[in-house]
């Protein structure tokens, strides 16, 4: 008889220590910083740690309109046409339109929380190994168009710490703030992995899986880690070459998980518009090892994670299950759920 394993949750413990930052630390000293943690602290903890309440800020920040219109163009996003790269203006719209001249994808915010995120898990209350940290799903939803117009208030949190007989699961709350009003927040999943190898489970027979009808088959080029690494700040080097990723342990470099999400956004957003409130929750799985091709699938779906199906839902929102997965082997690279509301 198999023993269910229950999982350890952490608690936080307060008072909240705030730490605010007026700028990103220099990619440089992060990864010096990194690296020598690495070497001190534990990729696991024991049953009864306590972890500090801690909460990383970055107010005032003006969005930089050339670097996003470079991110739409790195990530699919259809870049309109009355754009001048060195010379961006809002077009004259309708009251009440969403003018795609200055709207922020809803994944580059998540990008506005990496120097966040470093800082954070630099900081002596963060007890993991933070080389280890392997993100694997990201969520989010936003309720209204966020433009390059606005100033943000960005606030990052330690949402919730897990252990299993795996590893550790880390959870991050990240907050945009434009007005006082919450515009868009997200948790951000982190994996820790174990050094103690977890027993070998009972083989069992494998079901077969679904695969969702393909929609498109997207080329991701060798150099797409590069310049993604260019528009959201995110150098890890497993993505950068073929020399950093052997370093790492990988065979070539791998895209972005957080690219890859805002390719399918960025396509859902071609064939739906451009919709709020807008919500996403999507899990990581293989890597993509560049140069690559892919396949996206997509289908109506009935309810989102986490939602009670006996609860009712907005009629207006229209749910949708999307995959990205290899072409030779079907093998999956991102999972996930959308749903946005068409008739607002």
């Amino acid at each position: 008889m198999d023993i269910v394993e229950t999982p350890v949750q952490f608690e936080l413990t307060g008072p909240e220590t705030l730490v605010e930052l007026k700028k990103n630390p220099p990619v440089a000293t992060l990864f010096l910083n990194l690296f020598f943690l690495s070497m001190i602290r534990p990729s696991t903890l024991d049953d009864d740690t306590r972890i500090s309440k801690v909460r990383v800020v970055r107010n005032n920040l003006k969005p930089d309109a050339k670097k996003i219109l470079r991110y739409k163009n790195v990530c699919g996003f259809a870049s309109p046409s009355n754009i001048k790269p060195n010379n961006i203006e809002p077009s004259n719209i309708e009251p009440g339109k969403i003018d795609p001249n200055t709207t922020i994808p809803a994944t580059y915010l998540q990008t506005l929380f990496i120097g966040l995120l470093g800082k954070f898990i630099t900081t002596p209350h963060f007890p993991i190994n933070p080389m280890g940290l392997i993100q694997v799903g990201q969520s989010f939803e936003q309720t209204r168009a966020v433009t390059t117009d606005e100033i943000l208030n960005l606030s990052c949190r330690l949402h919730g710490i897990t252990k299993t007989k795996k590893g550790i699961h880390s959870q991050f709350l990240l907050t945009v703030i434009s007005n006082k009003e919450i515009v868009w927040k997200g948790i951000s999943t982190f994996f820790t992995r174990s050094k103690n190898k977890p027993p070998k489970k009972k083989r069992y027979e494998r079901v077969e899986e679904r695969f969702l009808g393909i929609k498109e088959s997207i080329f991701v080029p060798r150099n797409t880690g590069l310049k993604y690494a260019n528009v959201s700040g995110d150098y890890n080097p497993h993505h950068l070459y073929g020399f950093t990723a052997k370093m790492i342990g990988f065979k070539q470099p791998i895209a972005h998980g957080m690219w890859s999400l805002a390719r399918v956004i960025a396509s859902m957003e071609k064939e739906f518009g451009a919709h709020y409130p807008i919500r996403a929750d999507a899990a990581f799985k293989l890597p993509i090892f560049m140069p690559a091709v892919i396949t996206l699938g997509h289908e109506p779906a009935e309810t989102m994670p986490g939602e009670n199906p006996a609860l009712e839902r907005e009629s207006n929102e229209t749910r949708i299950n999307f995959e990205l997965r290899d072409t030779k082997r079907g093998l999956p690279h991102l999972k996930g759920q959308f749903a946005l509301n068409l008739k607002q």
